[in-house]
């Protein structure tokens, strides 16, 4: 299938297609211990796919938009094909150099996302926490979030102090992506902030917390951490307060349905071996029929994230937002499906752990569960009945007048001043 790539681009996706193959040979290998893959992200930076989501202008070879772009989502989907787990890590490291593209300035984006390309730099997250309020809103389809995360002005900067939990690639991070709310804001929509937290800051600490026994997607090594009076400079605070909401449409689960169309690729790929090396059972009517809708199923996530893609290229946000959501609902049952009745397919071989079909059910299923499906299915629900939607309104509301800094009565380039 031909798409709409550039050469570089092109050559790019072969290459993530035959480095799939070496990554789904030692996935299990990572998975077993539960580790980041950090020998197969240095072979992913030597092949020159982890600065995918950087623009050209910084050396990379994506796009003004950096995450947001059809070759980053079919080296993902390729990716996940081979190794669900690692398909995982690399749209979390994606994600994050998106944001500092489009919300960084000239400098940080020169220096972070320089070296993500020169020296094979990794981005992890400091997102999530335990106690996120969420709500859908019947009125205007938003979820709700508010974060406990401090963000306290001090000469130079900033301190931190959070904790966080499911913080994806963040302890083999050289810079992690930390969520929370500008001082002095009382809403998401006005004043979430992201910033860069750099590897082996002091009062930055990871906590496993049981990871070890965690089931699914364990080379994200997606710990706890605490953040205690961690100091943020201003060179690492991307953009103005809210920015992330008012000024940058773009989303994460495009990226997510593009990675849970390569892993259920990933389990058909299993089950259709397993089909070719006992080929008796081919002669089942029923087992057969199921092979050939999986197939099909797998064909339909997969056009409903083009479509999504080529509405992000168009520009049309609103649209590509829902379309993405749709997407990523679609991907998501036909994943679960493929790798699921995957096992009544193989049959009782499945159930060793040498078989890879356990290990993609495992990261599925858990990838699955990063948002309820629910909540981004309510979403689409309210806009076809409101005929709008607002790409980020799932994080907090427009606002009519933007907030900054200088209205927070801090100066960017210096200390903090009074309000």
């Amino acid at each position: 299938m031909s798409f709409n790539l550039t050469s570089r681009q092109q050559k790019l996706l072969e290459t993530a297609k035959a480095l799939s193959a070496e990554f789904s040979a030692n996935s299990k290998e990572y998975d077993d211990r539960a580790e980041f893959p950090v020998e197969n992200f240095a072979r992913l930076h030597e092949a020159g796919l982890l600065g995918l989501a950087v623009p050209e202008a910084y050396g990379g070879s994506g796009s003004e938009t950096g995450n947001a772009h059809l070759a980053a989502y079919l080296v993902t989907e390729a990716i996940s094909r081979g190794c669900s787990g690692l398909g995982w890590d690399l749209i979390i490291h994606y994600h994050q150099c998106g944001a500092v593209t489009r919300l960084g300035n000239e400098e940080q984006k020169t220096r972070i996302l320089g070296d993500v390309v020169k020296n094979g730099a990794i981005m992890g997250s400091l997102g999530s926490e335990v106690n996120h309020q969420q709500q859908t809103a019947p009125s205007n389809a938003s979820r709700k979030l508010t974060f406990d995360a401090q963000m306290m002005p001090v000469e130079g900067g900033f301190r931190a102090t959070a904790a966080k939990h499911f913080c994806s690639n963040a302890p083999a991070a050289d810079y992690m992506l930390y969520w929370s709310l500008a001082p002095g804001t009382q809403s998401m929509g006005e004043g979430l902030t992201l910033s860069i937290v750099t590897k082996g800051s002091p009062g930055l600490n990871f906590q496993r917390n049981g990871w070890d026994d965690i089931i699914g997607l364990r080379s994200s090594v997606s710990v706890s951490a605490t953040l205690d009076d961690v100091f943020i400079p201003w060179k690492n605070v991307l953009g103005e307060p809210g920015d992330f909401i008012q000024k940058d449409p773009y989303t994460l689960e495009l990226s997510q349905a593009f990675h849970l169309v390569g892993s259920a690729q990933g389990a058909f790929d299993c089950i259709a071996k397993t089909l070719k090396d006992r080929p008796f059972l081919q002669k089942e009517e029923g087992l057969m029929v199921t092979f050939g809708e999986f197939s099909s199923a797998i064909q339909a996530a997969r056009g409903s994230c083009l479509l999504a893609s080529s509405l992000w290229d168009e520009r049309q946000f609103g649209e590509a937002a829902l379309a993405s959501l749709r997407a990523h609902h679609m991907a998501r049952e036909v994943a679960l499906d493929v790798a699921t009745r995957g096992f009544d397919l193989i049959g009782t071989r499945s159930l060793f752990k040498t078989m890879p079909l356990q290990r993609y059910w495992r990261d599925i299923r858990t990838a699955s569960l990063h948002t309820r499906d629910s909540q981004l299915v309510r979403l689409i629900a309210d806009a076809d009945l409101a005929g709008e939607y607002a790409p980020k309104q799932k994080y907090g509301a427009r606002v009519d007048e933007l907030m900054t800094w200088e209205k927070l009565g801090l100066k960017r380039e210096g200390a903090a001043v009074a309000a």
